[in-house]
């Protein structure tokens, strides 16, 4: 009965145990006893043993019978079984058998970490594993980690991609020797290191050195692969937090008053970390302080002459920075970065790395020479054979040398005082006139102006967290690099300077201009920027970038057929006022001075009052106002009536004297062009009567209102097209119709007819649609599409606006002319067109 598993239980055992064991000893054992998991901690940890579970149990002779287990007592090198038919489990110990294999699989749980090994804890690395058996013969597999006791080896044998695994016991008993890991004896034959020889002698010595702790085998042992890098600091991350110099003291190479001294001393040099200010007072050496941060601390030991060199890594890091940080980039996996160093513990040295890669980075061992030699002959290879000095890297760029991403900026910096003690204080932070700072900030501009970016967001955290520096495009936000907080002072300051702000005060927002073309002469770009105190006492700064540019020709704004031909009508007419309105960013400057191009004519005189002047066209008379010496938009246009103007246009409406002024301009003989902050064309009329207008020579004066504002658009390159279904359109012709008075709506069937007349493609309707690509960095949209209403001023709409209807009677009188469209309505037919998203039309518009 008992032959498949070679050995029949000891007699006499069996009829006292039952399946569930009534010895209060023997129960508590079985319950102590905890089947280890995978050493990851993407797994959960190790549970107490507390039902019975289907396994697979090889015998000796390599017979394998199904059973269930019961319990497993390590304490007396015994398992319980309870076997198909059988009445009573049956007692096994460990010389018994070969192999067990319990049946259900573990999972791996999901990693929510944000501390510095959050990547390495989402890490499973699967070794191969060689157990040469009693008699002789070899077992080879795969395995998720492993474990090993006193009492036998755990498994974990992988059973699909998604981490799930099988758990195996192999007893001590059943092998004599095992390897875990890499072919490492075999890596290195081939790479000539060591011979077939050595490695043989070294195998028989292994199971012996696995009894060592951990720290103790990274002193003489060197990591020498990728996985057993990963595997070593996936247990360093599980290891206590212990600092430099007590690890020093516990080990005895230190005492307490040699520590006092250095602690002291540093205090003066706070630059030089602690370990090489004991190295360098002579009170150890530089081997016994790798030991210390090897055998207490747990940093894995890399042999760089030997280990695989990762080229992304080596990307990341420029040739001039590793070798003035004597640092080795080893690895690169998902935006974190592992180096070899003399000093793994230097926080100033990872801070400034973490700044350059933008990304986290981990510090192992490394020996000094070898790190030297290692640079040098990696980036050889990849081409790097003269490196920037010292004083190239800090002389002032050219505007050529403007013209490299930030990025490759970081990657040279000389970052000074980044990553010191917690002592630092205020007084020990980056100066604004640092030259490293100053080419920073020209080339964050530079590279924020050539990427289309329209706003650049500088904010301040508290404490040592760090300055985040994020770039709106197309209206999104997205993350550029983020400074060591000891910028954070030095950058605003910097800024302010630029913008001729007062730097001393800090309580009180301010506002002002950078004129960058004095900081780089082939930029002609200005920027409007904005201080805004936080809390902690510090300052947020955003920029508003406004390129000097040529208008855009008014038949390429996306202006819908019916909208341009009344917008050109109402614009051509000899006086009378019209407005485009629509919040910060909409693009009204863009459209005014498109209506600008369209009427400037040699036999006109055009005056323009801006703040500030974003876009210049010959011919025209632009003034920039400057309200802190009271130069106002109300006293520009004071002026331009005794300057004999034919059309004027002033930047914005902001108060009632501006929008009066206006008023009496375009009643006197004269066109008038401004913009307003208002949501639809309809509410501004309201919003101008509400401020004080007089109803009557407002609603004489106005000719039209455009409300419009930005959508993003598909990318060119990714865009796809099929055809709409019937849901799909249905959605669209019930956004469509819902903005129409009941008195005035239009049938399903006739929207339908109009679309197919003017979007359909062979009796269909197109949906697009835009996957992403890595012209638009996966996003499916780039460039922005107008949406448009425009609201031209009619007898009807006129008489509502003296006698003060509100604003959804004007809009309901729009319609009754036939061509008015609601922003929602005009960005539905730029869906069909093919230009945005459905979607985008709603997040930009009202209902």
């Amino acid at each position: 009965m008992y032959s498949s598993i070679s050995l029949p239980p000891s007699e006499g055992q069996t009829n006292s145990l039952s399946l569930l064991p009534k010895d209060a000893q023997h129960q508590s054992q079985v319950k102590s006893f905890s089947w280890p998991a995978p050493p990851y901690a993407i797994y959960t940890a190790a549970e107490p043993w507390v039902e019975p579970q289907i396994c697979e149990l090889e015998g000796l002779n390599g017979a394998i019978r199904r059973c269930t287990l019961v319990s497993v007592t390590p304490a007396e090198q015994t398992i319980l079984i309870q076997i198909e038919h059988s009445k009573t489990p049956v007692p096994v110990t460990f010389s018994q058998f070969r192999r067990l294999a319990l049946k259900k699989p573990i999972y791996p749980q999901e990693i929510i970490s944000t501390e510095q090994f959050a990547d390495i804890l989402g890490y499973r690395a699967t070794v191969q594993y060689n157990l040469v058996l009693e008699n002789g013969n070899t077992v080879t597999g795969t395995t998720v980690g492993y474990v090993e006791t006193h009492f036998g080896l755990f498994l974990f044998t992988p059973l699909d991609d998604h981490g799930s695994v099988e758990r195996v016991f192999v007893p001590r008993e059943a092998f004599t020797r095992v390897t875990l890991g890499d072919h490492i004896g075999q890596m290195l034959v081939e790479q000539k290191v060591v011979t077939p020889q050595q490695v043989e002698d070294a195998a028989t010595e292994q199971n012996s050195l696995r009894k060592r702790k951990l720290g103790d085998y990274l002193v003489d042992n060197a990591v020498v692969s990728p996985d057993q890098l990963m595997l070593a600091l996936d247990q360093q991350s599980k290891m206590p937090m212990i600092r430099v110099g007590e690890a020093l003291t516990r080990l005895g190479y230190i005492d307490d008053d040699q520590l006092a001294q250095a602690l002291a001393k540093q205090k003066t040099e706070r630059s030089v970390p602690l370990g090489q200010l004991l190295v360098n007072m002579g009170f150890l050496t530089r081997a016994d302080l790798n030991t210390a941060l090897a055998r207490k601390m747990g940093y894995p030991v890399v042999d760089v002459t030997q280990f695989p060199i990762d080229e992304a890594a080596l990307k990341k890091v420029s040739a001039n920075m590793a070798q003035r940080l004597n640092i080795m980039p080893l690895l690169w996996r998902d935006k974190l970065l592992v180096i070899a160093a003399v000093d793994p513990t230097q926080r100033k040295m990872l801070e400034e790395l973490e700044f350059s890669v933008q990304g986290r980075v981990i510090a192992t061992l490394g020996d000094e020479v070898q790190i030297t030699q290692a640079i040098k002959n990696a980036y050889e290879k990849m081409g790097v054979l003269a490196w920037p000095s010292e004083e190239d890297l800090l002389t002032p760029a050219s505007d050529g040398q403007h013209q490299a991403s930030g990025t490759q900026l970081l990657e040279s910096m000389q970052l000074q005082d980044v990553g010191l003690e917690e002592e630092l204080d205020d007084g020990q932070q980056i100066a604004q006139s640092d030259n490293t700072l100053v080419r920073l900030i020209n080339t964050m501009i530079i590279e924020a102006h050539a990427r289309g970016v329209s706003d650049i967001h500088v904010e301040s955290q508290p404490k040592r967290a760090k300055v985040r520096i994020r770039f709106r495009k197309d209206g999104l936000l997205s993350p550029y690099l983020e400074l060591p907080h000891t910028y954070r002072a030095a950058l605003v300051a910097r800024l302010k300077i630029m913008a001729d702000l007062d730097i001393s005060e800090r309580r009180k927002p301010q506002d002002g201009k950078i004129d960058f073309s004095k900081f780089s002469q082939r930029h002609r770009l200005e920027l409007r920027i904005a201080t805004i105190p936080t809390a902690n006492g510090l300052e947020d700064v955003v920029m508003r970038l406004l390129a000097s540019s040529k208008p855009i020709a008014i038949e390429k704004l996306g202006l819908s057929a019916d909208n341009l031909e009344q917008l050109t009508q109402s614009v051509s007419r000899p006086y009378g006022m019209v407005l485009c309105v629509g919040p910060t960013g909409s693009g009204k400057t863009t459209t005014l001075h498109s209506v600008l191009g369209f009427l400037n004519t040699p036999e006109r005189k055009i005056w323009t009052a801006e703040d500030p002047i974003e876009i210049t066209q010959p011919d025209l008379r632009q003034v920039q106002v400057n309200p802190k010496i009271d130069w106002t938009f109300a006293k520009a246009l004071r002026s331009f009536l005794r300057a004999d103007p034919d059309i004027i246009m002033v930047g914005e409406i902001r108060d009632a004297e501006t929008a009066q002024i206006a008023i009496e301009a375009s009643l006197t003989g004269h066109l008038v062009l401004s913009t307003l902050h208002t949501n639809s064309a309809a509410e501004t009329v309201t919003r101008l009567v509400d401020m004080g207008m007089d109803p009557f020579n407002f609603a004489d004066s106005l000719l039209a209102v455009l409300a419009q504002r930005l959508a993003r658009r598909f990318c060119n390159e990714c865009r796809t097209v099929q055809p709409a279904s019937e849901e799909t359109i249905d959605e669209w012709v019930s956004d469509y119709l819902h903005s129409f008075p009941e008195s005035w709506r239009p049938t399903r069937d006739d929207v339908l007819a109009q679309w197919m007349a003017q979007y359909g493609q062979k009796g269909w309707l197109s949906h697009h649609q835009a996957p992403g690509c890595s012209q638009c960095l996966g996003t499916g949209m780039s460039g922005r599409v107008g949406l448009h209403e425009l609201l031209r001023i009619t007898p009807e709409i006129r008489r509502l606006i003296q006698t003060g209807a509100r604003s959804e009677e004007i809009q309901h009188a729009a319609f009754h002319t036939g061509l008015f469209r609601t922003l929602r309505q005009d960005g539905i037919t730029k869906v069909l067109a093919g230009l945005t998203s459905i979607e985008e039309i709603r997040a930009n518009s009202n209902v």
